[in-house]
């Protein structure tokens, strides 16, 4: 059995990456998630039950009984005996490293989805994580190999057998719900659309500046931004304020993104510095879409240096409007 541990169930990067994941498989392989946000639900949730035979378990993780979460955990990985453990929360996969090694023989690994912070008191709890991680002899899989340069970067001693594994999509049946979508689109367009978290890691405060001039050259222009956060309400404020709520839709958090991808013309990804990979990037590119990304590392990386998509610098929405303009 493979147990998989995860944050919670909502729609980012590390949570579809771990859907990825547990939906590639091998059919005769056991799999268990194991989810430890205090809520045992969300956006995903309805999507990972559908996964035939995965079990599923509830651990929730408290800051005020850190040593009480270990030791259920422990004893859960006791019961399930599982051959190998995957974290997917970063920080926290310290404590779910110790639990792990209740069971003997039990390898472990944990994704790193986003670089350490740049600067500050941060970049200091980066640097000590990783030395945790060395001690504990915890591997840590970098979703790019970005981010695991950024973290050699830390100076501080990486753990053995760890490695950069790009963060993975499945082609085929990206390309497939494309064409579906595509055969069934109504829209006269042009639609530009992004699909992210609406978080601090990305920049959809360019994105809108940026489509406002667009809008002022190409009058029929829509944009559909696809993902929730934080951040919605003050995105959709500011779309308001801009005078675009008839041109800007947010769709949420939506379980056929490859459908919608199917139905743009362009696809943008306006991000951070922070930002780890971009799996909705990647899945842009599988489908065929034409593309402007924000000119940050991960983005440089996935789209093979701009030769995949024209990249634009951070925070520069008039680039930014006359690249979306230009394709």
């Amino acid at each position: 059995m493979i147990v998989h541990v995860l944050g919670s169930m909502a729609a980012g990067g590390n949570e579809r990456l771990c859907l990825e994941v547990i939906r590639r498989a091998p059919a005769d392989q056991p799999q268990a998630l194991v989810t430890i946000d205090p809520s045992p639900e969300g956006p995903l949730s309805e999507l990972f039950r559908a996964i035939p035979n995965l079990q599923f378990y509830h651990q929730p993780y408290s800051r005020d009984a850190r040593a009480r979460f270990v030791v259920r955990l422990a004893c859960l990985l006791r019961e399930l005996s599982p051959r190998g453990v995957i974290s997917y929360p970063f920080g926290l996969h310290l404590l779910i490293s110790l639990a792990s090694k209740a069971v003997p023989g039990c390898r472990f690994i944990t994704h790193v989805g986003n670089p350490p912070a740049i600067d500050g008191p941060r970049r200091e709890l980066f640097r000590n994580i990783v030395r945790a991680s060395w001690w504990l002899n915890t591997p840590l899989y970098f979703c790019s190999k970005t981010v695991g340069d950024q973290f050699h970067a830390l100076g501080a001693r990486i753990p053995r057998h760890s490695r950069a594994v790009p963060n993975g999509i499945n082609i085929d049946a990206l390309r497939g719900a494309a064409a579906r979508g595509r055969a069934a689109r109504t829209k006269r367009g042009p639609i530009v659309g992004m699909v992210a978290r609406l978080d601090a890691i990305k920049d959809h405060d360019t994105l809108l500046a940026a489509f406002s001039m667009v809008r002022q050259h190409h009058d029929g222009a829509e944009l559909w931004i696809v993902g929730d956060g934080d951040r919605r309400p003050v995105l959709e404020q500011q779309t308001r304020e801009r005078g675009l709520s008839a041109s800007v839709s947010f769709l949420g958090v939506r379980h056929d993104v490859a459908e919608i991808l199917g139905q743009l013309d362009l696809f943008v990804f306006s991000t951070t510095v922070n930002e780890g990979f971009g799996i909705a990037l990647a899945e842009a590119m599988a489908v065929g879409l034409p593309i402007v990304a924000t000119d940050v590392p991960a983005c440089r990386e996935v789209l093979d240096g701009g030769s995949c998509g024209a990249l634009v610098p951070p925070r520069d929405s008039l680039s930014l409007s006359a690249a979306i303009s230009a394709l």
